[in-house]
């Protein structure tokens, strides 16, 4: 009966399958002398650039742009039912959604029987067409598996879209396009490539290629960039009412009958296309930003186009409409040979002084908050599996999930959108941030009882550490911490905890006594001093794999007899030395790892690794470059970054000194001026230095302001011979080389922005015997424009628009109206080549799932608490190799369970682990068992399938728990479960 029940469902499957888009393609012309024109009738919606996501939806604020989102979908299933030849392709997921959940359910089948019967095609598939530079590859897979399942779960079979369309972002990543591989698309396109990369394709007939996406995968995807520089009509046929073309007039019996020049203009571009491809086939898009308010217009239009041409041109062009899925198919049969490409788009540049480099860094306070947001996200997906596989729960994250996937819009985390609407994604973060916690409590309440009649778990709530700001401290003597651990692997950190006490006590899970110091806070001017604490609190914490540990801080007075001392705790001793600038004398630190020296005028002047005994000189400083104004034709803005001159000026000469030393770190505080500073901390046991830069607010001149892009320089003395190597979304690491261009001839009209790169996470530089590598806690603008240099652009400020469409400098307020204050951490790391690479990629991913904080009130009895609560919890039974990852656990309903498993090393990043590793399922996660397997692809909405799109192959694994896993693969799972005995 169960065998019968899955051939009835594959029927289903394939019934309907056989209606979709791609399988209902119009019929080409098999000769090759015909040029076949596919008509893409589509519309780019950006959720989000000049108007609010909803604004655009709705059509308000018609005064900044007269269109809205809802009519769009409104128009063109008005103008498709009229006639079945008709096609359209909709790609952004958002706002099908905003669309679907305010429509009722007779305006809702209509749309889904024209995706249903092959006219509408949905394309990419993702929430946005998200950014390629600044987003991560966890947010990329996250927003577009949020979307798939979303298009999925409502238009079934047909709602897969077969084809990444990538229209609008502002360079392209291999990493991307490896993840659309994954993904099952079949082929991706887009508009944006670097004008001379363009001139050469279009000379040679590669605008369309093989793009081979991992050499450890052997992974590729059919691409193509479209002819135009942009995704819209050919000029003179934009038939929207947002354009300036005249239509059709196709009565001889009236004036101005256009229908002969039309036709001859028409025709003329196709076989100008025609000239720079290898086949036959013409994709011709007709639609662009906004359009098809008024879909009549188009169609009414193009039927007459259709109509004339195929009466006029004697059979050598053969107009009809299609999809991007058609088209692909129709190239595919063409057995066309097209040229193979491994490197990236980056960077992207419009003319020779236009390089969209500056967009890597802008806003740099939002792309670290979406950053943050993300990784909150994953801890909450597996934290909500722990507590809930098997029932209860309310996942009140969905809008976490919305508003992340959301600010992967490639004008949402480029920081290129005007700042209401950043202001508006921030917000939406923001509140859907706060509904997480309330999730969060419910996980842990559930996870740490010991009893159903137990009493409830305190609230819980966040601190802004980064501004050493933390109301429950203020307010309660006494308080919980719980530090949540999202990574694989266990993690050892010293925790900071900003207090208003001086004195103050730390227990750990069980009770006992552990090493606290209170030292004073770390206050400058840049930010305002409303409630900072004077003090933080250091202790060492080591957090198990997914999973956290409780501990409790008891402030001032002693606390009660009933907790437990350690024996081996240590006398509290703390030292503070502060040393000011001193022609004579250097400062030296050193954690018995790492010996950090700083010279006279206060900076950093060498790192030796006190093991090997080798020391290294070693400078860092902060510069920044004057950006170009108004004056020219191309200012320095949003996008754009385009500094006046090749060499940046230093912020200052001599820097401020105060080192501060626990027993658990140092701390070296640098004050460079009165809006730049930096803590350089080492701490116990590590070999990472951690650089915690504060910018801000940047100057701004009250007459003729002056642009300023700010950068930290790291300097060696490595003989890196032009070379150094930045990572693609996170994992890929590309190799990049100074005044190079790999795919065309290199034109040096910008030695500074073309040179720069995006940097999502690392960037490194080498020579036959070390490696300088520095890990970034956001996405940045980075470059080594020097042997032995490394340099990452971590704020900037401008005071003129760059002319790409946002209409607004990049001039921050932030909090008091005079500039934005940022914060962030570099971290780095210098030693051998022989294990750089594997501490790169487990640090890498140790900062994404940065160790979050929660702080609950806390009144009673340690001894108590610890009767009634679990004080520990790892979700991670069985022990992971450091390169193998869990990247997703996400619960999507009772008893189903989506995991993402990756290898995140790279062919020969290490002589061991660089190999295939098998992995044992079985009895690896607590709370549940696994009963069954099924493999999918990395959206997590289709299984497996060898043999086309529509034929299912599950691999089921039951009774097989072992996983192969080779490197720089993901493998996505649906698990089936069931309560486990520790349940």
């Amino acid at each position: 009966m169960r065998s019968l029940a899955l051939v009835l469902l594959l029927q289903a499957l394939l019934v309907g399958a056989d209606r979709c888009s791609w399988n209902k393609c119009p019929n080409f012309n098999q000769d090759k002398d015909v040029l076949n024109v596919h008509l893409i009738c589509h519309t780019h919606d950006d959720l989000g650039w000049i108007k609010t996501v909803d604004q655009y939806y709705y059509g308000s604020k018609p005064e900044l742009v007269p269109v809205g989102v809802q009519y769009i979908f409104n128009t063109v299933i008005d103008e498709l039912e009229k006639d079945p030849s008709r096609r359209f392709s909709f790609a952004e997921t958002g706002f099908l959604w905003r669309w679907w959940i305010t429509h009722d359910e007779p305006e809702r089948a209509r749309l889904k029987k024209l995706i249903q019967n092959g006219q509408i095609e949905l394309i990419s598939g993702g929430w946005v067409q998200n950014d390629e530079a600044a987003s991560h590859y966890i947010e990329i897979i996250d927003q577009m598996s949020f979307g798939l399942r979303e298009l999925n779960r409502t238009f079934g079979e047909c709602g897969r879209p077969k084809v990444a369309w990538q229209i609008d972002p502002f360079g392209h990543s291999k990493e991307f396009a490896n993840l659309a591989s994954k993904f099952g698309f079949s082929a991706l396109f887009f508009a944006r490539m670097h004008y001379l990369e363009k001139e050469s394709r279009i000379s040679d007939k590669s605008l369309e290629f093989v793009w081979d996406t991992s050499e450890e995968l052997k992974t590729a995807i059919l691409t193509g960039a479209f002819f135009q520089d942009n995704y819209g009509p050919p000029p003179g046929f934009c038939f929207d009412t947002l354009c300036g073309d005249d239509p059709i007039m196709d009565n001889p019996m009236l004036e101005d009958f256009n229908v002969d020049r039309k036709v001859k203009l028409f025709v003329d571009h196709i076989k100008k296309q025609a000239n720079t491809q290898r086949h036959n086939h013409i994709m011709l898009l007709m639609g662009s930003d906004f359009q098809y308010t008024n879909a009549n217009t188009w169609y009414t239009n193009l039927d007459k186009l259709i109509k004339h041409v195929m009466e006029r041109a004697n059979k050598t062009v053969n107009v009809f409409y299609s999809t991007p899925a058609c088209y692909v198919n129709a190239v595919t049969k063409s057995g066309v040979h097209l040229n193979q490409k491994k490197d990236d788009f980056f960077p992207y540049a419009s003319s020779n002084h236009s390089y969209w480099t500056g967009y890597f860094t802008s806003r740099p306070t939002f792309k670290r908050y979406i950053r943050e947001a993300n990784g909150y996200l994953q801890l909450l997906k597996k934290m909500d599996t722990f507590a809930f596989a098997n029932g209860g729960g309310s996942k009140w994250f969905d809008k976490l999930d919305r508003a992340t996937a959301l600010t992967q819009h490639h004008d949402a985390i480029t920081g290129t959108a005007k700042q209401a609407v950043t202001d508006d994604y921030m917000k939406r973060i923001s509140i859907a941030w706060d509904q997480g916690t309330e999730s969060l409590y419910d996980m842990v309440d559930k996870i740490t009882q010991k009893s159903e009649n137990g009493t409830k778990l305190p609230k819980q709530q966040f601190c802004r550490l980064n501004e050493t700001n933390c109301d429950i401290s203020k307010k309660n003597p006494n308080f919980t911490v719980t530090v949540f651990n999202s990574y694989t692997q266990p993690v050892t950190r010293v925790v900071r905890v900003p207090i208003y006490q001086q004195k103050a006590q730390v227990y750990d899970k069980d009770g006992q006594r552990i090493l606290g110091e209170v030292v004073k806070s770390f206050l400058t001017s840049q930010l305002p001093a409303d409630g900072r604490t004077p003090f933080e609190l250091h202790f060492t914490a080591t957090i198990p794999p997914l999973g956290f540990t409780t501990f409790f801080v008891i402030s001032g007075a002693k606390h009660s007899k009933n907790s437990r001392k350690s024996e081996h705790l240590k006398k509290l001793k703390n030292t503070t030395t502060r040393w000011r600038r001193d022609q004579n004398n250097e400062t030296s630190v050193n954690n018995g790892i790492v010996e950090l020296t700083f010279d006279a005028d206060g900076f950093l002047k060498s790192f030796k690794d006190i093991k090997s005994g080798v020391s290294k000189p070693l400078r860092q400083e902060f510069f920044f470059y004057k950006g170009m104004d108004n004056t020219t034709d191309q200012p320095t803005g949003a996008y754009i970054f385009r500094p006046n001159g090749s060499e940046p000026l230093a912020v200052t000469k001599n820097v401020t000194l105060k080192v501060v030393k626990t027993n658990q770190s140092i701390e070296v505080r640098q004050i460079f001026n009165e809006w730049v500073s930096q803590v350089i901390r080492l701490d116990g046991n590590c070999s990472v230095v951690f650089f915690q830069w504060t910018v801000g607010p940047i100057p701004k001149e009250a007459k003729n302001p002056i642009a300023k892009e700010v950068i930290s320089r790291f300097t060696s003395d490595l003989v890196s011979n032009g070379y150094f190597y930045t990572d693609s979304n996170g994992r890929q690491m590309m190799e990049r080389k100074r005044d190079t261009a790999v795919t065309y001839k290199y034109e040096n009209t910008e030695p500074v922005a073309a040179n720069y790169y995006p940097v999502t996470s690392t960037i490194y530089i080498q020579d036959s015997k070390n490696q300088l590598t520095v890990c970034t806690d956001r996405a940045q603008g980075g470059s080594s424009l020097k042997d032995g240099q490394i340099e990452l652009m971590v704020h900037r400020r401008a005071f003129h628009d760059d002319h790409w469409g946002v209409d607004e400098p990049l001039d921050e307020p932030g909090r008091t109206g005079k500039g934005l204050v940022a914060t962030g951490t570099h971290y780095l790391m210098l030693g051998s080549g022989d294990s750089s690479k594997l501490n790169q990629r487990v640090l890498a991913q140790q900062i994404f799932h940065e160790p979050l904080n929660t702080f609950g009130e806390f009144n009673g009895s340690i001894e108590e608490y610890i009767k009634e609560r679990k004080t520990e919890f790892t979700g991670l039974l069985t022990p992971l190799p450091p390169h193998v990852n869990v990247l997703t656990l996400e619960l999507v309903k009772q008893g189903v369970v989506i995991l993402r498993l990756e290898h995140i090393l790279q062919n020969l990043e290490d002589k061991i682990r660089s190999q295939p590793s098998t992995v044992d399922l079985k009895g690896m996660f607590s709370g549940f068992e696994i009963v069954k397997i099924d493999e999918l692809t990395l959206g997590a909405n289709e299984y497996i399938s060898s043999q086309g799109p529509i034929r299912v192959r599950r691999r089921l694994l039951e009774g097989n728990t072992n996983i192969e896993i080779g490197p720089m693969d993901i493998k996505t799972f649906r698990l089936e479960v069931k309560p486990s005995a520790d349940y």
